[in-house]
């Protein structure tokens, strides 16, 4: 398992990396509004790119997936981590009074920008796919036993 943590960072952890160092420099200028849809796109985006290469790099445990079953997965986890993202920014609202989430339509625009990001990266990663990005499910076959 410790192999396969190692391959995600290798293969797809730069992604939420860059877009949280991005985040924390933007925090910092005056366009922190203007940015906002952006910062949860590109989230949704990041989210959605771990979650379809965590889906490979640990299919021995979870078992294989049909092409459409790693779609759906992994868009069902960067959502999942966009709510989460929506329950931290509201607990800094809570115990530092910080004021980041001004009102439920702000939060659903979030949301809905995480979700649209999502659906961009899962739509181009599955253009072309690759052996790396096929299960034996997809490619019709079974695998080969290690007998």
């Amino acid at each position: 398992m410790i192999a396969a943590a190692l391959q995600l960072l290798r293969r797809a952890a730069w992604a939420p990396a860059l877009v949280l160092i991005i985040h924390r420099i933007v925090l910092h200028t005056p366009w922190r509004r203007q940015l906002d849809f952006c910062m949860h796109f590109s989230g949704g985006m990041a989210a959605a790119y771990l979650s379809w290469h965590a889906l490979a790099c640990f299919q021995p445990w979870i078992g294989p997936l049909t092409r459409f079953g790693r779609i759906l997965f992994a868009f069902a986890l960067a959502l999942t981590i966009g709510v989460f993202w929506e329950f931290a920014e509201l607990a800094a609202d809570v115990f530092t009074g910080s004021h980041i989430q001004h009102d439920v339509r702000e939060t659903m625009g979030d949301l809905i920008a995480d979700a649209c990001g999502a659906a961009l990266t899962l739509l181009l990663v599955n253009l072309r796919p690759t052996s790396s990005q096929t299960t034996p499910a997809d490619r019709g076959s079974a695998p080969a036993s290690a007998d």
